[in-house]
This record gives structure tokens, sequence and C-alpha cells, in this order.
């Protein structure tokens, strides 16, 4: 099968013929050509993202003419999709229709190459701590969150043994009111061993919502990605925090000012009401989580100070 594909450049434009490559693809005639064709974003390595039309059907189009990176990258995701994905396809990822490459007996001036997929719609969020809220009203609380949890546990599962790799909220799909996940570009196989005996559920997690997720010991979740994932979801709480290149340990936080100190000794070009800023949203989130850091402590302390100009006015006394 082969697909013509007219690409938008400015004031001109590049017409291609490319041939598939891969097996396994939703099938469609021997030959099509992609309509409507749009151009959604370029990046600096030359990827295109494009929106067509391919027999009817509203395809997205992952295009490039980068030769030594891109190429190889496109073809490694089509053989995800290919591989691992197919049991999913229309159902929690796009259908697959294909990686095709250009032909270089023919008429092209250039190398190119492009992946074909179904159109999901659009970022559910733009960021994934926002999931837990989306479309509320309409598909019930927390439910959109859920299932795409649901799908991320899937990937692990013995049975499929998928890491996506680098998900984030881009990456999610809103397609018909449920949760579509794309780019497995970095995506690769993974022996999780959060899922060793048995699929990984909601109802396994070694803690409940809105608890500590510990990295070490027998209650703990053993899978980084997955760790990463459900705390980037707000869904637990993190044992540590990032913050300005640095990872501190929560419960040894005592302040925002102690935050503060680690930012200005950090390289930022953010200012200092941007570091203090951080500083207390940051405290505040581990303050209001006091108990659950701190099971024994007998006292909660303070917030303490969280006015810059207030703090500036202790340094200056000391």
């Amino acid at each position: 099968m082969s697909i013509s594909l007219t690409i938008p450049n400015g004031n001109e434009k590049d017409e291609h013929r490319l041939i598939r490559q891969i097996k396994g693809a939703a099938e469609n005639d021997d030959y099509v050509t992609l309509t409507d064709v749009t151009l959604l974003k370029k990046t600096e390595n030359d990827y295109r993202t494009l929106r067509a039309k391919m027999a009817g059907q509203d395809v997205i189009v992952k295009f490039t003419y980068e030769e030594e990176d891109a190429i190889p990258r496109l073809e490694h995701e089509s053989q995800i999709y290919v591989d691992y994905l197919k049991p999913l396809w229309g159902i929690h990822v796009p259908k697959f229709y294909g990686f095709y490459l250009y032909n270089s007996s023919g008429r092209n001036r250039w190398p190119c190459a492009c992946m074909v997929l179904q159109y999901c719609g659009e970022p559910a969020v733009s960021d994934l701590s926002q999931l837990k809220d989306y479309r509320a009203r309409d598909l019930g609380i927390k439910q959109f969150r859920n299932d795409t949890m649901d799908i991320v546990f899937r990937l692990h599962s013995p049975e499929m043994g998928l890491d996506h790799s680098a998900l984030n909220a881009s990456h999610i799909l809103d397609f018909r009111g449920k949760p579509f996940l794309t780019d497995f570009s970095c995506a690769g196989p993974h022996d999780c061993l959060a899922s060793k005996a048995r699929q990984l559920t909601r109802e396994t997690l070694p803690a409940k919502e809105g608890e500590i997720l510990q990295s070490v010991g027998h209650d703990s979740m053993k899978c980084l990605g997955l760790r990463l994932f459900l705390e980037s979801l707000d869904y637990c709480i993190p044992r540590r925090i990032e913050f300005y290149g640095e990872r501190f340990v929560c419960s040894e936080i005592l302040s925002a000012a102690f935050l503060y100190q680690q930012a200005l000794e950090a390289w930022s070009d953010k200012s200092e009401e941007e570091m203090w800023s951080d500083s207390v949203k940051e405290w505040r989130h581990i303050h209001s989580n006091w108990k659950k850091y701190h099971p024994d402590a007998a006292v909660e302390p303070p917030l303490g100070i969280v006015d810059l100009q207030e703090y500036l006015k202790t340094v200056d006394c000391q």
C-alpha cells in the first residue's frame, strides 16, 4: 500500500508518495491520497504533526524529513503500535494505519517518512493533577482520571509489559469522553516490579488516595514510573519533592524559608519573588499534610512566615 501526501510548506507545497513498511496496520486501500492536510505543530527536529482525511477517516500524521534520528524514532513507535498496542487500538490508543517511507528510487527529492494514526481528540488537561476534576459533572467525579489510571496499569501488566516512559498531560486525549493515550516514541518493554504476580489495579495499590506512596519497604510502589505517575496525578502525596533541581524528603522540610534558601543557592533565572512564591506553595502542601508525614508528632507546627517582606525583615535583624 502507498499514500500520496501534500505537505504545506509556507507558500509552497511539497508532494510525496510514500510506501507502507510495517505489516500489521489497519487495512486500507492499496493507494490512498490524504486530503484536507493541515499543519498542527512543527518542532525543532523537523517533526511535523498534521491533521488530514484518509479515505474519509480523520487521521493524525506524524511526518519528518530528518533521516538520522527522527525517521528511526517514527519506525520504533510504529513497531510499538503493532507489537504491543494492537489489543487497545480504537479503545484506549489510536488505530495505527501504517508507517510510510519515501521510495528511494522514485521522484522524492529528499528522505522523508510518516506514521498515520486515528484522530482521537485533543489533550484533556494541561497538567496531570487536573485530571481528578476533569469533566466531573458529566462523567462522574474522578472517572476520567480513574480510567486513565486503569490504562496505564494495563500497559504495565504482565500481559502487555510496556512502559510509556514519557507520559505527560499532552499524551492523554479526550475522545468522546474516554481517555486515549498517544505518543509512544519513547516506549519500550517493561518487566514491572509492581505487577509481578498480577495486574495492578486501584484496589491493589499499596496506598489509598491521599496517602504517602512509599518508595521502599514492604508496603511500597516498586515501579518508579508508576510512582511518579501517581504523584503527578496528585493521587498520592509524594515522599520526596523535586525543587529547583534537587530532591528533598518532605518530612525534613520545616518552613518556606528552608526551601527559599535552597532556591537561592540553585541556578535560576527566576526573580526572588517568584522563588519565594514557589517555596510557599510547596511548604503549604507539606504543612497541610503534616500528620501524614509525621504520624507520631504530638504537635503540628505553625505555618510560619509566608510573606517575603516579613521574612526579609527577620534576615536583616540577624
